[in-house]
């Protein structure tokens, strides 16, 4: 059981780097007012933190 948790949380950390990695390096990004690359740093500060909802907890069905 532990083994299957670190292994889903180790996936997760993997997928957020990635994210993250794709969010720096989209097109367009230079083209950001001050006020967006606040908004992304907030966004990405709070995923760092943990404060964020799994994609499978939202789209999963009733």
């Amino acid at each position: 059981m532990t083994d299957i948790i670190l292994e889903k949380i180790t996936n997760i950390e993997r997928m957020l780097i990635e994210i993250n990695a794709k969010i720096d390096n989209f097109l367009g990004f230079e083209e950001l007012t001050d006020e967006e690359r606040r908004e992304l740093k907030e966004i990405k500060e709070e995923i760092n933190r943990g404060e964020y909802v799994e994609f499978e907890y939202v789209f999963r069905e009733k």
